[in-house]
């Protein structure tokens, strides 16, 4: 940790200003600081601050079902194969942003992983405060210590540690749903943005009603789904069904059994037909056992239609500029200012 970090950092708790209690060395500016504690300046609770990472969870946060999350994620993404040619490309396109945005802007990285979206925004120019629940975060580490616009946070997105209107920008790629609750966490995430400021979100869809799922726009190159849509919808529902069944076993097996079940179901995501009863067709054999995991091993995996993030935008003030569009299951996602 940097002392240029604390000025963005509130209490999880009572929202109050932290400030340095203790340290193992001076905090001069620019300082990398791996060691220490936070105190709270109004209600007096104290945080430390652990391999340069302050741990910033609220009070009865770290429930079952968390600590499920952070463990499933930690091993997850621990074992990740690293940042990928592609995550320039993906990020951008999720984002629906220009690589312009992002120079000489702060951005928050709500629920960065490894960081390998991080990564990518401190590449074209922004300063990032990469914010994640679980130990994967640590991989970010090296990085974060030569590099003093890379700053890093522990905590729970229900409950953020930053103060209102802290960042320019705030992007959220595919991981408000693993929380307890994602509109909790949007309406939670949404008011770290300045006024003007930008917020990307995208989160797993809900096929939902066939009005609904008739008008989800879709990427130019599988718009000539719209001549089998009630087909593509059926298909989604089953799919929908199927994977939230198989949920209720997966979700309760030991995260080491678990990885070891997605083996076999990863190799079937190079075999014709029966690929697309499986959860990733990545090309890279790793990526896909990941990515397979990740879907079958979170505890909270929620799924929801456009007109709900569009209800979530109205009530945080965030008007939205453009929506994601997608493939044959809905990505629901907007960009959007804060007005």
């Amino acid at each position: 940790m940097r002392s240029a970090l604390l000025p963005l950092l509130a209490c999880p708790d009572c929202a109050g200003a932290l400030r340095f209690v203790s340290l193992e060395e001076h905090p001069h500016e620019g300082a990398w600081l791996k060691k220490g504690k936070l105190g709270c300046e109004g209600c007096g609770r104290e945080f430390s601050i652990e391999d340069g990472i302050p741990r910033l969870y609220p009070k009865g946060s770290v429930q079952a079902e968390v600590r499920r999350t952070q463990k499933s994620f930690a091993w997850e993404w621990t074992r990740y194969p690293g940042a990928l040619a592609e995550d320039r490309t993906i990020f951008l396109q999720e984002t629906q942003l220009a690589p312009e945005a992002f120079s000489g802007k702060l951005a928050l990285d709500a629920g960065c992983g490894m960081g390998r979206y991080a990564r990518v925004a401190r590449s074209l120019g922004a300063s990032v405060v990469a914010f994640d629940l679980s130990d994967s975060i640590l991989r970010l580490v090296e990085q974060a210590q030569e590099d003093p616009e890379l700053h890093l946070a522990q905590g729970d997105l229900l409950r953020p540690p930053f103060k209102p209107g802290a960042f320019d920008i705030i992007y959220s790629q595919g991981v408000l749903h693993h929380t307890a609750s994602t509109e909790r966490a949007f309406l939670s995430v949404a008011p770290l943005a300045k006024r003007g400021g930008l917020v990307s979100v995208w989160v797993y869809g809900s096929p939902g009603s066939w009005k609904s799922f008739s008008t989800n726009p879709l990427r130019s190159g599988r718009r000539w789904l719209k001549s089998i849509l009630p087909l593509v919808w059926l298909i989604v529902w089953a799919r929908r069904i199927f994977s939230d069944s198989l949920r209720l076993i997966t979700t309760r097996l030991p995260v080491p059994v678990l990885y070891a079940l997605c083996y076999p179901l990863t190799a079937l995501g190079v075999v014709p037909g029966l690929k697309y009863l499986t959860f990733s067709v990545h090309p890279d054999f790793k990526v896909r056992l990941i990515e397979n995991f990740d879907w079958l091993a979170p505890p909270y995996q929620f799924k929801h239609t456009k007109e709900e993030l569009a209800d979530w935008c109205r009530r945080a003030g965030v008007e939205i500029l453009s929506r994601l569009p997608h493939g044959v299951v809905p990505k629901v996602g907007i960009l959007g200012r804060k007005e």
